[in-house]
């Protein structure tokens, strides 16, 4: 009797329980203007369109006396929820970098300026067209500066942004009273103002190439990078450590060489052969001879 009972609770379950199981939920009421479970916000932070540029300044004999590597890049945040928000942001890096002689040795000694800053301009999703041209930098620098020093800086250009595109966006970047002290003692100094502009449009993989302003100098415009023409006298520390790293190339070379061609026996280097001899008649170690 009692297993006829189990078995007819068990078809009882088997037949019964999936109809439970699916039985609808009542659901509570949500609130559109409430956070969502957990509190946090559906937010997007992602890079739109990006580019790097270079400006080169250059000795009378060719050889950079500085360097200056730039990267431009434009950021959109998105936030779907209450509230709503479509932000695009451009952030600049600028990098300095000192020019070195084939020894890596530096030929600035020191350098500085009145002020570096990059203004951006940009066309919004909208299609409007904007240029903040000595207003509102992106970011702004000046005094010394050292080799290798990196800056960054980033500007909200668009706090209701159409779409997450931007057709067109670029800036100037603009060099103030550079001066540098070089290795030999000599200086240069630009009393001048470089601006150097910069665009990228959207369907282009590249920027476009720059338009420099700045009187008194020579340059030379190519895809991604300006070069600033005979800013200085050549260093002769240039030319001398170019002979002594090509005299060490060379030795090395020839001591390779030589050492192959004597190791395969098509030579005999009779140095070689006397180190080797006196390396093997070299007695041992007293504490080798005990052992």
């Amino acid at each position: 009797m009692r297993n006829f009972a189990l078995a007819m609770l068990l078809i009882l379950i088997v037949a019964v329980g999936p109809a439970l199981l699916a039985q609808p939920v009542a659901s509570q009421p949500v609130d559109p203007d409430s956070e969502p479970p957990g509190g946090g916000m559906e937010r997007a932070f992602f890079e739109i369109d990006y580019f790097t540029y270079r400006a080169a300044f250059k000795l009378d004999d060719g050889s950079d006396v500085l360097l200056i590597r730039s990267s431009y890049k434009i950021n959109f945040l998105y936030q779907h929820h209450h509230p709503t928000l479509n932000f695009h942001y451009m952030s600049t890096t600028i990098g300095f970098y000192f020019g070195k002689t084939m020894l890596g040795r530096s030929l600035v000694q020191n350098m500085s300026f009145e002020e570096v800053a990059f203004y951006p301009k940009w066309k919004d999703s909208a299609g409007y067209d904007h240029d903040l041209f000595l207003d509102t930098p992106v970011l702004s620098i000046s005094g010394p500066m050292t080799d290798g020093r990196m800056v960054s800086g980033s500007l909200l250009i668009d706090g209701d942004a159409l779409s997450q595109y931007l057709p067109m966006f670029g800036g100037y970047l603009v060099i103030t009273g550079l001066k540098l002290d070089l290795i030999d003692g000599s200086k240069i100094s630009f009393d001048d103002t470089f601006y150097i502009e910069l665009v990228k449009y959207s369907n282009e993989h590249v920027p476009r190439n720059a338009t420099l302003t700045g009187e008194g100098v020579d340059f030379d415009i190519n895809d991604g990078y300006v070069n600033i023409l005979n800013v200085g006298p050549s260093q002769f520390v240039v030319l001398l450590d170019l002979i002594l790293g090509l005299a060490i190339i060379g030795t090395v070379g020839i001591v390779v060489v030589m050492g192959t061609l004597h190791v395969k026996g098509r030579i005999t280097l009779p140095i070689i052969t006397r180190m080797t001899t006196a390396i093997r008649n070299t007695p041992p170690p007293l504490r080798a001879r005990a052992e």
